[in-house]
């Protein structure tokens, strides 16, 4: 799953309102962008196998520390905590929208990824595939991207008539993000792969992030 990560992020401020949209479009992601690190730097590993799903080529094999359910527990309990100390206000609040954020991650990704999550490291791996139809896949990850849509809309409010245009703008970047990322040709180089990978979710964090500067909270 890709774009679909960011409907929680995009709803995010029905938990916490103080927290600006780039922190959860960080934190929906911050699995997969340690993830690409990991993979760029041998740490994690994963095969090219032409047509192993109808979404990507990608066999994840050896994801035991960003994937498993051990590994994502625990990098949402981090991030909440260190949202706490560092946040000015809504300390507890914040953490906590911030962790489910973060967790959120593996609950979508069990969804679309084939049994390759472990439950724990080295053990039972669990996915439901729904990768292996990409048209539901992708209808699934728009739908969940549309809910949280609506709903940050909801709770914000433009600021002038670049707050009510630059979210639709922004829709519209990360539809044309998830059409680009499945017609990407298959990489060669999984370490250039990788970087570019993280490169490409932290540069969303910073377009989410004019959201928070053309918009305010309801």
């Amino acid at each position: 799953m890709f774009v679909g990560h960011y409907g929680p992020a995009l709803a995010g401020k029905t938990i916490a309102k103080s927290v600006p949209l780039w922190a959860f479009f960080l934190a929906v992601q911050f699995v997969d962008v340690l993830w690409g690190i990991f993979i760029a730097n041998g740490i994690e590993h994963v095969r090219i196998v032409p047509g192993f799903t109808e979404a990507n080529p990608l066999d994840l094999y050896d994801m035991p520390i960003t994937h498993s359910l051990p590994g994502a527990l625990g990098w949402s309990v981090l991030a909440g905590l260190a949202w706490m100390v560092l946040a000015p206000r809504q300390k507890r609040a914040g953490a906590l929208a911030i962790g489910l954020a973060v967790f959120s991650h593996w609950l979508l990704d069990l969804v679309v990824h084939v049994p390759d999550l472990e439950l724990w490291p080295g053990g039972m791996r669990v996915g439901f595939g729904l990768w292996n139809n990409y048209p539901v896949a992708l209808a699934v990850e728009f739908g969940v991207l549309l809910g949280g849509f609506v709903l940050y809309l909801r709770m914000t409010e433009a600021k002038g008539l670049i707050g009510r245009i630059w979210p639709w703008v922004f829709m519209a970047l990360l539809a044309l993000a998830e059409f680009a990322n499945h017609a990407a040709p298959i990489p060669e180089d999984m370490e250039m792969a990788g970087y570019m990978g993280t490169a490409t979710f932290l540069v969303l964090t910073a377009l989410a992030g004019i959201c928070d500067l053309t918009r305010k909270t309801r």
